[in-house]
């Protein structure tokens, strides 16, 4: 099988610089930093305002996809994300090009991330992913129109979990509310 090195099919985009704080932005700006990024393609619901300009270079697009620098487990592919988002400190931002569909580059990814930090990282005590790694991770070469169907079946996996873990939230919800509302009807409060 033939391979292209990751650094040849995407822009690598490593964030490590804070924001300036000379510099007010134009408009409203949001921070995303390494802890709004969630298992399954899950980003944190309140994203911080950033009241300085941010680095243009680390604006976050749908379609990009977002690594921790620093002790990855998961990378987040981004579909959707609000305008004048961008990625804070230790994050990785990684733009795939025409010539590879972005959800697959993302699978392959977040299959060999924990693999790619903990080779990179002998002898560092906090496990970490170099740009010299990424720009070498390999990307099997296979038609564009099988990586969109290996890519979206991977996405439709784990918007799949999403839902499973959102199911199960709601059932505890309402296993808690029969809960509460039985030990009402039968004087609960009463006893206790």
């Amino acid at each position: 099988m033939e391979y292209r090195r990751l650094a040849e099919v995407a822009e690598i985009k490593i964030c490590a610089k804070s924001p300036g704080r000379a510099n007010a932005p134009e408009r409203p700006t949001r921070r995303l930093g390494c802890a709004d990024l969630l298992k399954n393609n899950t980003i944190a619901p309140s994203l911080k305002a950033l009241p300085v300009a941010p680095d243009a270079e680390c604006r976050i697009r749908a379609g990009d996809i977002l690594i921790k620098r620093i002790s990855p487990t998961f990378v987040n592919y981004v579909d959707d994300v609000p305008e004048e988002t961008y990625a804070g400190n230790n994050l990785i931002v990684v733009t795939p090009g025409q010539t590879v569909y972005p959800r697959y580059v993302a699978m392959l990814l977040n299959e060999r991330i924990q693999t790619l930090s903990e080779s990179d990282s002998v002898g560092a005590v906090m496990k970490s992913v170099s740009r010299p790694a990424l720009e070498s991770f390999e990307i099997p070469r296979i038609p564009y129109d099988r990586q969109t169907v290996v890519g979206d079946l991977w996405y439709q996996g784990v918007e799949l979990e999403k839902k499973k873990a959102r199911l199960a939230e709601l059932e505890t919800v309402k296993r808690n509310l029969q809960i509460k509302e039985y030990l009402e009807a039968y004087g609960g409060k009463n006893n206790g």
